[in-house]
């Protein structure tokens, strides 16, 4: 076995991994830095470098080890690593002198099989290393790209998809609820994430993530790409519903006509490829009440009140179209809200009628003898009771503080959120 053959091994590993050349000299002096470490016995923090030099020629391929020791008279000899004896060196050049830096090459035929092994073993590790270097490096630069590959297996965990020459990974929680994957088809995903575990490169994908949404419209509207339109904000519930948030740059463009596009051709592409998720497009408007309107997509009249201070809207709406505003699995109020800032309370016309015109004989917390005992003193609903001054409804006979409080904790209850 020729150490040649580690050489050859070499070259044969970097054009199949595609491993750049400018590698390739690094890997080969350090396998031959290592076999000559084990050759003579150095020890462990020993620097094989202060006493061999290795060139490789990455055209050729030819590799040439010099050691260099230093001359020494023969009855000073002491170490074959560092020194040669002066008849030694001499044989060989006659102009050696005691003190001479003396280089000689060393023959690749001196190396056992043993250390060649050795230093195959090492090649493999080291090209494995490079190798996961270079697609670390490779798949950091392209987070937030979409890929498309093959999905080859499927596990509870997670989904494994063929993309290029490596295997990319789509945990489940990455994955779409309602959407159904089978082997060998064909998906598109953001690449979210990169990193080690266990040596391994880990390249995670998502369908999930609202960056695939984004990059989905960056795709399909050249307005978006060319820096026309901006998205804001993506607010997401994977396969529910999403709110895309758009500015322009450009007054004369209009937003959301051009992510919807002629007869709806870009938006029905992303909605496609999306599985039919509902999508909702808003340009954003500094005035928080019609930006919230245009949020919740509500067309119809409707009250609303906002409280800036503290972040609060109060809305109500038509009966008709409550589910609508609510939307599924309360998505368009969680969205409007994540997106706004502000926590929102929607109810219906009947609910708020019958709020406001709450009449004492509607409150089944009461006692009859309670009721008659409001009733009588002119106290037939909860609008009147908070108008009325406690002081002068103490001042009724049967009334005391306790059950003051007792009316106004269970009046109050009514108008809790």
């Amino acid at each position: 076995m020729d150490a040649r053959e580690v050489v050859s091994a070499i070259e044969g590993i970097i054009k199949e991994k595609k491993i750049e050349k400018s590698k390739l000299s690094e890997i080969v002096k350090s396998i031959f830095l290592s076999i000559l470490k084990k050759k003579y016995n150095l020890d462990e923090e020993a620097n094989a470098e202060d006493y061999f030099s290795v060139t490789f020629n990455i055209d050729t391929g030819d590799v040439e080890i010099i050691h260099e020791r230093e001359v020494v008279k023969d009855e000073d000899f002491e170490d074959p690593v560092s020194q040669i004896k002066l008849s030694e060196a001499q044989a060989l050049d006659e102009d050696a002198e005691v003190g001479d830096d003396f280089p000689e090459i060393i023959d690749f035929d001196s190396f056992g099989r043993r250390h060649i092994i050795a230093a195959k073993q090492i090649l493999a590790q080291k090209i494995k290393k490079v190798e996961r270097a270079n697609t670390h490096d490779t798949y950091i630069e392209k987070i937030g790209e979409i890929i498309m590959g093959s999905i080859h297996q499927i596990t509870p965990r997670e989904i494994k998809i063929n993309y290029d020459d490596i295997e990319v990974i789509m945990p489940k929680s990455e994955s779409v609820f309602n959407e159904r994957y089978r082997r060998g088809e064909l998906v598109k995903a953001v690449i979210k994430d990169v990193y080690f575990k266990n040596q391994d490169v880990k390249v995670i994908v998502s369908r999930a993530d609202a960056d695939f949404i984004k990059k989905l419209f960056e795709s399909e509207v050249p307005e978006i790409s060319d820096g026309i339109i901006e998205i804001v904000q993506v607010a997401r519930r994977p396969g529910i519903r999403s709110k895309v948030i758009l500015e322009t740059l450009d007054s004369r463009v209009d937003p959301v006509g051009a992510c919807v596009g002629q007869r709806g051709a870009r938006i029905t592409a992303i909605v496609s490829e999306l599985n039919k998720e509902k999508i909702d497009i808003i340009q954003k408007i500094g005035e928080p009440k019609m930006f919230i309107t245009r949020l919740l997509g509500i067309k119809t009249e409707y009250q609303i009140e906002l409280d800036t201070e503290n972040k609060t809207a109060e809305i109500v709406v038509p009966d008709h179209i409550y589910n609508d505003v609510i939307g599924l699995k309360n998505s368009n109020i969680e969205l409007t809200e994540e997106v706004s800032g502000y926590k929102i309370k929607v109810m219906t016309e009947s609910e708020y009628d019958e709020i406001t015109n709450l009449t004492i004989e509607k409150v089944e917390e009461f006692t009859d003898e309670l009721k008659a005992l409001l009733k009588d003193n002119g106290i037939t609903d909860a609008e009147k009771f908070f108008e009325t001054p406690k002081e002068e409804i103490l001042q009724i006979e049967g009334m005391d503080e306790d059950k003051y409080n007792y009316i106004k904790a269970t009046l109050d209850s009514y108008y809790a959120d």
